[in-house]
């Protein structure tokens, strides 16, 4: 199958509209409203992508690092935006995409070795309640911290502040077990490297 026709496979072409999204988003991050509706389509899009490929079967390996190459794009330059410190969890994410795809297509099989709160995380391809809860944390926390600083919460949903807080604190908890799984693959993508440098 020539590498033209993959380019143009419905949920990759998807993926270019995603990308189109995150850009004007970050074109219009002054207007905090219109910065949301495009990133918030951009993420809903995400959804459609991955039913697109499976429904069409157009499932390829450009698609699957497109996709998430747009998610650590639109993350990044959120986190970024947030916090001056928010490149940080960008190099994680982008550390986490190239140590699990050095593995291979098949790096969400679990093996063995796994420790058991990978295991739970990564269970049925993240659909266990384990899982669910460090997506939610990985995708949702970014995106929810950005509008209660820009306080477009308060000004769409009058939400009290302490709510807002506990909302945080719980995606917090969310998106630290993520970076227990994230950093479980990079620190073993790095110990094998060690190792078969020193044979």
């Amino acid at each position: 199958m020539s590498q033209k026709h993959i380019l143009l496979y419905v949920p990759n072409i998807i993926g270019y509209v995603r990308l189109c999204f995150v850009l004007f988003a970050f074109l219009l991050s002054g207007k905090p409203i219109w910065f949301l509706l495009f990133y918030i389509l951009s993420a809903i899009l995400d959804g459609f992508d991955g039913y697109a490929a499976r429904r069409l079967n157009q499932v390829s390996a450009f698609g699957a690092l497109l996709d998430v190459i747009v998610d650590n794009i639109g993350r990044g330059m959120l986190w970024c935006q947030i916090f001056s410190w928010g490149y940080f969890v960008s190099v994680i994410e982008w550390l986490t995409l190239v140590s699990t795809h050095c593995k291979g297509p098949n790096w969400k099989s679990l093996e063995g070795t796994n420790p058991w709160i990978v295991q739970k995380v990564m269970a049925n391809g993240f659909k266990t309640p384990w899982g669910i809860y460090a997506i939610t944390g990985l995708h949702v926390l970014p995106i929810w911290i950005y509008a209660c600083q820009t306080e477009i919460l308060s000004q769409i949903f009058p939400i009290p502040i302490v709510i807002q807080m506990f909302v945080i604190l719980i995606l917090i908890l969310g998106r630290l077990l993520c970076l227990r799984v994230e950093l479980y693959f990079i620190i073993d993508h790095f110990w094998r490297l060690c190792c078969e440098s020193d044979k």
